[in-house]
């Protein structure tokens, strides 16, 4: 499915966050954000998974303005691993994965053998299924970001936001969840991280969009953005690049 976001105003009272922001990611790609802190990436997530509507401009997936999405509909359509929202302590690790199915129940069904089969293929998927029993205010950071990725895959949308997905993971988890967003990009899904890693953008992304001073700064392939002069201009660092044509590591000149 293909995310269109078009013209979008927003601001939190009279702070403007975003403003006439338009970018598409389309279905079978992984693209990623980058910008500094406090620059709108979250606040954009924030815009296509409803929770904020902006003041101007729309959202469409596959032509349909979000808006006109019931919330069963949207939840089916698009999962978001989010930096928000809070899990109550004495749910377990299966409960909290096993949200990921609700938006497919109806107010009487129960749980089918189909969901059973599905949340035990995410849980295997980012290696919780030793931790199913446990309580959720027992795990460590990484291994709640790892149960909230979880939910997500159990969710199946085909859409998937990924709200600075390696926060608290350790390296090797890192690769493990970025991996399986680009296996669920050549699937056919539509994934949009949120990264702060130049590298891991280089190193998996199709597409690379670029939020500085409420706007789009740049747009395109990983090459074409991550570059010196954008350093500079997004992030106020002299580098150099050091690396091969698909990824390089941008190190501060001085230290060179």
């Amino acid at each position: 499915m293909t995310v269109a976001v078009k013209n979008i105003y927003f601001a939190y009272g009279n702070t403007q966050i975003l403003t006439d922001v338009s970018v598409c990611f389309e279905a079978g790609t992984f693209s990623a954000i980058l910008g500094p802190n406090g620059c709108g990436k979250s606040t954009l997530f924030a815009v296509m998974s409803r929770i904020h509507k902006p003041r101007q401009g729309v959202v469409k997936i596959n032509g349909t303005d979000i808006y006109d999405l019931s919330p069963r509909q949207h939840a089916q359509h698009m999962a978001v691993l989010s930096q928000m929202g809070n899990i109550p302590e004495f749910m377990s690790v299966h409960d909290m994965v096993m949200q990921g199915r609700f938006c497919y129940q109806s107010f009487l069904s129960r749980y089918s053998d189909t969901d059973l089969s599905i949340v035990a293929d995410a849980m295997r998927c980012m290696d919780i299924m030793h931790l199913a029993n446990r309580k959720v205010s027992e795990l460590s950071g990484g291994q709640v970001q790892r149960c909230r990725m979880a939910m997500v895959l159990a969710q199946d949308a085909d859409i998937i936001l990924l709200d600075e997905p390696t926060t608290h993971l350790d390296l090797k988890h890192q690769y493990v969840l970025l991996d399986m967003g680009r296996s669920l990009a050549q699937r056919g899904k539509t994934v949009v991280a949120i990264l702060h890693d130049m590298t891991q953008a280089a190193l998996y992304a199709d597409k690379v969009a670029v939020l500085y001073n409420q706007r789009i700064y740049a747009i395109g392939t990983p090459q074409q953005v991550i570059t010196v002069r954008m350093m500079a201009d997004v992030f106020g660092v002299d580098t150099v690049r050091i690396g091969n044509q698909k990824a390089g590591l941008h190190v501060p000149a001085h230290l060179v």
